[in-house]
């Protein structure tokens, strides 16, 4: 196999085979770079903490019934469609509706879930698994009736990433999360969410 490094040290093995059998260039450029990726992804990950701590929000799509504003990409803002339907869910779950009962609801009305949502508006947003229809399920009603960020808290750093050479995530324990109150604007009052809550 020949092999070409563009960057300094230049080396091409068949060019001058030496480099790369005797040479040590390589290897400690190799050890180099790597520690210079290591300090790099560190102090990324100390600046995304420090916002986290601050309650600004990091995620590269905002909640459904949220935009980012447009002036603070770290700050959420209600998106009023979205928000109009996430405030009609607690209502509904209120007054005694199940989570399947009102997915039917919505999907009889022709609502787009939250993907589906998205992709509407243009963001290039996907969730792992199957295909998306569209279609909203119980699973999906619940997890907006248990996000705290309708309620006005954010919370972000519910799971990591094992480093920076692997990037499989893995949760992380609810006392290592950022919780920060009053950050966005609520879209239902604390004690509606609470009530879901306790529901």
């Amino acid at each position: 196999t020949r092999f070409i490094s563009l960057g300094c040290p230049r080396v091409d093995s068949f060019l001058d085979p030496e480099a790369v059998q005797m040479g040590l260039e390589i290897p400690i450029n190799g050890l180099l770079n790597d520690r210079y990726a290591a300090r790099t992804s560190a102090d990324v990950r100390r600046t995304l903490d420090m916002k986290r701590r601050r309650g600004e929000f990091i995620g590269s799509f905002a909640p459904y019934g949220y935009v980012k504003d447009p002036g603070n990409k770290n700050a959420l803002l209600p998106d009023p469609p979205a928000a109009k339907v996430v405030g009609e869910i607690f209502t509904w779950y209120l007054e005694g509706l199940g989570k399947g009962t009102i997915a039917a609801r919505l999907n009889d009305r022709g609502e787009p879930n939250p993907t589906a949502y998205k992709a509407a508006r243009g963001e290039n947003y996907r969730r792992p698994g199957p295909a998306n229809d569209g279609l909203w399920t119980a699973a999906t009603v619940g997890r907006v009736l248990s996000n705290p960020v309708y309620g006005g808290t954010l919370v972000q750093g519910r799971q990591r990433v094992v480093s920076y050479k692997v990037h499989q995530t893995f949760s992380v324990p609810p006392e290592e999360w950022y919780v920060v109150a009053d950050t966005p604007p609520a879209i239902v009052p604390p004690e509606v969410l609470q009530r879901a809550a306790e529901l």
